[in-house]
């Protein structure tokens, strides 16, 4: 494999690997407008690859809203609830149908559990799999861009539709 393509892929993964979510605590514990909320969503997942800046618009969170993904804001003001919300929604919804991610927020509140647990769960969770995904390619030296590729597809569609069949059955 070319050295610059190594490189790209190491580079690729790193970043993969080093992304970090906000914790809880890390969220600001006041109320924010509609652009200060897309601000600091776009701050923390800009440099992760695959969001780009229009990942996150407006009609989106108003849209989420619609979709019970998000409750109403209050005097047009997001809390630290809706922004956790909104980094789950972001992520997941490269994966999972807005509906799904809908019965996976019920299913959470059906069993009580606290948004703080939960969404420090989901970001824990979010940076052990990146983690995890790219190591593989990392130590496939003798592989091929295209191998890469086409292995990373497939774990991503194999994973994808587990993670769909499991909503749609027990959820």
């Amino acid at each position: 494999m070319d050295m610059i393509i190594e490189q790209n892929i190491a580079d690729l993964c790193g970043q993969l690997k080093d992304h970090r979510l906000p914790r809880w605590e890390e969220i600001p514990d006041l109320d924010l407008y509609m652009d200060q909320v897309l601000n600091l969503i776009r701050r923390y997942l800009i440099s992760y690859p695959g969001f780009e800046e229009t990942g996150i618009t407006s009609s989106m969170v108003n849209n989420y809203v619609k979709a019970g993904l998000l409750p109403p804001p209050y005097r047009k003001r997001y809390t630290r609830e809706h922004v956790a919300r909104l980094f789950m929604t972001c992520i997941l919804k490269n994966s999972l149908p807005i509906a799904m991610i809908g019965k996976i927020f019920d299913d959470q509140y059906e069993r009580n559990e606290e948004m703080a647990v939960l969404y420090n769960g989901f970001c824990d969770k979010f940076e052990r799999i990146s983690e995890l995904s790219v190591e593989g390619h990392l130590s496939a030296a003798n592989d091929s861009v295209t191998d890469i590729i086409l292995s990373a597809a497939l774990r991503a569609h194999a994973e994808q539709s587990l993670a769909q069949k499991l909503c749609e059955e027990c959820l």
